[in-house]
């Protein structure tokens, strides 16, 4: 199956283009319109400084919505109060500019933080990325609200609920590389889907998805100022309405924290400077929250994430940084695993250094940790550390 991310569903349309606010001339201004109106949920970033787009697109979410207008390469954060009224003209224009109030409207914002909103090459490319809008239009789209990252990511998948009209599909868009450590959301995610769901069980639906996925993923422990997830519905696949608390529900449930896992781990792994993908699994916790705080203490500690980066296997700064949380564990029973060998299990084990070494020298590295404290678990994904993410972040 060919991927279509968010024009996947029925009656979404995308396009994605340069308009100048990159310097280099890349793309970074991208549209998702629905060709009918939509129930929207969103979760926004808990930054206590946050991007005007951010504030716009939580005062408008309970409208009915038929777009979001994405730009990268500048954050509208911190940049003025003058800059909310250019956001406000900003929906306004481009309200006007697709015969639709500025209320129906979404905005999302990505790049460098405290420069002014520049409004008039966002205005001027509007004509020309109208004209780019398509089915096909998803992969410019989702190349326009990169900054870091080294591709683009998307996703989209079947739910198998039936319509009228066609079975119920998801699509998605994301974009993120570093400031990533998420408390409601972590980076920029558009979701779409032709399903026919109450607002409140759409709402409900998200925050569950992006609590396992998103909010399970660590880059850098930086916690940004614009990080979004907007979901959409524009009920085009004509099935019977989807309420809370119904099968149609769980497997819509289901369907949607799959695809955001899927570009979660694309986007925790696709960390700035990175060369291993890295997945913390904990076992055996007191309970959920222990479970969940355990993997992602660990997956984003920087002695863990550096030692990784140089195929070291140093379980010891698996500990520390266990020990460092207020969860409930023992150190006579906790066990750790590195790429399948066992390491440690209440006292060190003995293991063969180069075959350790040569399985730390893979790509995906697995952290397996077994409190044995109870029946929880978790799954939180990150990333190593390495000296180009020092690069980059010293030249953005």
């Amino acid at each position: 199956m060919q991927v279509a991310g968010v024009t996947y569903p029925e009656g979404f349309l995308a396009g994605g283009l340069a308009s100048g606010v990159k310097e280099e001339g890349k793309k970074d201004l991208a549209l998702i319109l629905s060709q009918e109106d939509c129930v929207a949920a969103g979760c926004f970033t808990t930054n206590q400084f946050q991007s005007f787009s951010v504030i716009w697109s939580r005062k408008h979410l309970h409208n009915s919505v038929r777009a979001v207008l994405v730009n990268s390469g500048n954050a509208n954060a911190c940049n003025g109060p003058e800059n909310w009224l250019l956001t406000q003209q900003l929906a306004e224009r481009t309200g006007q500019f697709f015969s639709l109030p500025s209320s129906a409207i979404l905005l999302a914002s990505t790049g460098i933080i405290g420069r002014p909103l520049p409004l008039a090459k966002i205005l001027s490319a509007l004509p020309e990325l109208k004209k780019r809008l398509s089915v096909s239009g998803h992969r410019e789209s989702a190349e326009a609200i990169m900054t870091t990252d080294t591709h683009p990511k998307e996703a989209q998948i079947d739910t198998g609920l039936t319509g009228r009209k066609k079975q119920v599909g998801i699509g998605g868009m994301a974009k993120g590389a570093g400031m990533i450590n998420p408390l409601m959301a972590t980076m920029l995610c558009f979701l779409t889907t032709d399903a026919v769901v109450e607002k409140k069980a759409l709402s409900q639906a998200l925050k569950q998805a992006v609590e396992d996925s998103f909010n399970m993923i660590t880059v850098d422990n930086d916690r940004s100022t614009n990080d979004t997830v907007l979901l959409l519905a524009n009920g085009l696949a004509k099935n019977s309405t989807i309420h809370l608390g119904t099968d149609e529900y769980e497997n819509f449930c289901h369907c949607l924290k799959k695809i955001c896992v899927q570009l979660a781990r694309e986007i925790a792994f696709d960390g700035e400077g990175a060369t291993k993908a890295v997945e913390v699994r904990v076992s055996g916790a007191w309970s959920r929250a222990d479970a969940r705080k355990a993997a992602k203490q660990v997956a984003g500690s920087n002695l863990v994430k550096s030692a990784l980066a140089g195929g070291w296997p140093n379980w010891g700064r698996i500990l520390s940084s266990l020990g460092a949380t207020n969860v409930r564990l023992d150190q006579n029973r906790v066990s750790i695993t590195l790429c399948g060998i066992e390491v440690y299990r209440g006292k060190p084990l003995p293991f063969s250094d180069q075959e350790i070494k040569r399985r730390l020298a893979r790509k995906e590295i697995l952290i397996a940790i077994d409190l044995a404290r109870g029946q929880s678990e978790a799954v939180a994904w990150g990333c190593d550390l390495t000296e180009e993410y020092v690069r980059i972040n010293r030249e953005e």
